[in-house]
């Protein structure tokens, strides 16, 4: 797996999520990882107002491909850059363009007390 590749993933799980007649501003994938993929949330803008997805169950098919995409992710930036991310949130908008932003703090629900 390549970047490009991995993104390319993002983007079809977070299209999985909506219905194709769902009309966005944009759309936002929000990750969450520690040793593995923890956790996801799907999110959907339209006229300032904030939409859950109307389908959260995905295959474990897609499942899979979003641990992959999220693992990649994560270790190529350790790999290139030696920072640690915790997630991140894809966001894409209806023009194919998209923006990550990765998380370089830990959660406070993750740290210990």
């Amino acid at each position: 797996m390549n970047t490009e590749e991995a993104y390319n993933k993002a983007a079809n799980i977070l299209y999985i999520h909506f219905s194709e007649d769902e009309v966005f501003d944009k759309l936002e994938l929000i990750i969450e990882l520690d040793d593995g993929f923890i956790g996801r949330q799907a999110n959907r803008y339209f006229n300032n107002e904030v939409y859950m997805p109307t389908i959260d169950d995905i295959s474990f098919e897609a499942e899979a491909d979003l641990q992959n995409a999220a693992s990649f992710l994560k270790d190529n930036l350790i790999e290139t850059t030696g920072d640690k991310i915790w997630g991140f949130t894809f966001t894409l908008y209806p023009d194919g363009q998209f923006s990550i932003d990765y998380t370089y703090d830990m959660p406070e629900w993750m740290q210990d007390d």
